[in-house]
């Protein structure tokens, strides 16, 4: 939905191209994000999704370096409520600290 809702901004507002960081994270699917992206932009004659590579070339370790520097905040699950719950859960069985949401900032 968040793609379809890009694409059609891209078209409203005459840019040729978009795209998304989303795959930069070894958790996430390159294929489905790529794939999710470039089926939104084809509703579009005017719109591309860039399929760019994010974590060729030392770019998840970019992200960490520029998080930690800016002091971003570091979630560490996709952000909906069941995989808040799901991590919570594997963290509470594995002896870790359960995740509060909007405390921990890379540093």
């Amino acid at each position: 939905m968040r793609f379809e809702r890009s694409a059609l901004f891209a078209q409203e507002n005459n840019f040729g191209v978009y795209a998304t960081t989303l795959g930069i994270s070894r958790w996430k699917d390159m294929n489905q994000i790529n794939a999710s992206g470039t089926r939104s932009a084809e509703r579009y004659s005017d719109v591309t999704y860039w399929d760019f590579n994010w974590r060729k070339q030392g770019g998840a370790s970019r992200m960490i370096e520029i998080s930690k520097r800016e002091e971003f905040y570091q979630q560490e699950y996709c952000g909906c409520v069941y995989s808040l719950r799901d991590t919570n859960r594997w963290r509470q069985k594995n002896d870790k600290d359960r995740i509060i949401r909007g405390i921990k900032f890379y540093s």
